[in-house]
């Protein structure tokens, strides 16, 4: 609702499930205050500093989404075609202007033309791919898939960044979500308090509670974010679909990452088809600061398992193990377990110098006209949370600079 950190009756809707999520939640939350972690009940309020309960973006239990919220009302426009089903293949770069995009639908090769601008919204991905396949990037790279350059722009693809976590397994004394929704009774009553109530497990993220901490007290702000989740995945292969298949047994399961990581990885393309994958070096793990974080979330993680309440309710720990006791076979268990938490940003940086960037402040592509970039790609530096909702907000304002630099055009 309205407040002085909040808006009301804006199309993206925002949930708060503090009296839904599972009562191990209040253990992880009693465990962290132990340890002399703040609690907070608003992480988007005047205190987003510690841990509590997260806030997600769903309406009456379904997933709000960019496309839920914005694209699926604004469909019945009379000035706006969605073509699914398509891929775009290369943007039209006339001179030094973009005028269209090339792209394949149903197997033929078509084309759209703009009257006033391209806008790339592929992701930190797509986005440098299709550039690149446009003939705008590194000079060298083009050359080796014979491209024809249209714009040398080296840092197209480059300063990717993402938050790289790992999840610790328990095995729980206490009833979790496995004890749900294991069983296919559990999951067809879930399944059924969601169809009949849009309540329930199946409405909620599998993250309920988590925070934002320091790991020591030299840092004078958070640079871990943390994840708990009543429910555990430690039996079944990442192939399986984990999320409705937890552990035969009573599981929980924590997580953490690094806030600002410091490791710069590149996206490029391969050849110059454009249903060729890119190749994609994320350089994980790169630095000195990435890997002095990496293990103190991992004994962090160690630190709220060994705090009561949950020291009280945890049977063993079943990921990584008791084996893994010392720095170094946390830091090996990191790189062999640790995955992507869908955060990459950063590939089509924002900046006022070419040489150092691909986008200016009003997100148009430097020495192109015609064309701006506007998606996580464009963030210089990777935010210290969730990607979604400041994804959401360089839209919004690259919606209205859209707007604000037309109407100058025409006055």
């Amino acid at each position: 609702g309205a407040s002085e950190h909040h808006g009301a009756g804006g199309p993206l809707h925002v949930s708060d499930i503090t009296g839904q999520v599972h009562p191990l939640c209040a253990s992880f939350l009693a465990a962290a205050q132990n340890l002399g972690i703040e609690q907070t009940q608003d992480f988007n309020g005047a205190a987003p500093q510690g841990v509590g309960v997260y806030q997600i973006n769903t309406r009456n239990g379904l997933r709000e989404s960019s496309a839920t919220a914005f694209l699926r009302p604004a469909a019945r426009r009379n000035n706006l075609l969605v073509r699914d089903q398509s891929h775009a293949t290369r943007v039209i770069v006339q001179g030094q202007r973009a005028v269209g995009v090339d792209y394949l639908r149903a197997g033929r090769l078509m084309q759209a033309f703009a009257r006033k601008e391209v806008m790339v919204c592929g992701g930190a991905v797509n986005s440098p791919q299709l550039l690149q396949l446009s003939g705008i990037g590194d000079a060298p790279l083009l050359a080796q898939h014979g491209i024809a350059l249209a714009c040398h722009l080296p840092m197209v693809g480059q300063n990717l960044q993402d938050h790289l976590h790992i999840t610790h397994g328990y095995r729980s004394l206490a009833p979790t979500l496995n004890d749900s929704l294991y069983p296919w009774h559990g999951k067809l009553r879930a399944a059924l308090r969601f169809v009949l109530r849009r309540d329930g497990p199946l409405s909620m993220s599998v993250n309920q509670a988590g925070g934002f901490v320091r790991s020591d007290r030299q840092h004078d702000q958070p640079n871990l974010q943390l994840y708990f989740n009543p429910a555990s995945y430690t039996t079944l292969p990442d192939t399986a679909r984990r999320m409705m298949n937890p552990d035969p047994f009573p599981g929980f399961s924590m997580s953490v990452h690094a806030c600002r990581p410091s490791s710069r990885g590149s996206i490029r393309i391969r050849s110059a088809d454009p249903l060729d994958p890119p190749l994609i070096e994320p350089n994980y793990l790169s630095t000195d600061q990435d890997i002095v974080e990496a293990i103190a979330g991992a004994k962090l993680l160690r630190r709220l398992a060994s705090s009561t309440p949950l020291r009280e309710l945890i049977a063993s720990e079943t990921l990584p193990g008791s084996k893994h006791l010392s720095d170094e076979d946390l830091l090996a268990d990191f790189r062999a377990r640790s995955d992507t938490i869908f955060h990459p940003v950063g590939s089509c940086a924002m900046g006022p110098d070419p040489q150092h960037a691909v986008v200016d402040a009003r997100l148009r592509v430097h020495g192109v006209k015609g064309l701006r970039v506007i998606d996580a790609s464009v963030f210089p530096a990777i935010t210290s949370g969730n990607t979604n909702a400041p994804t959401m907000m360089v839209a919004e304002k690259g919606a209205q600079m859209i707007l604000e630099d037309a109407s100058r055009t025409q006055a």
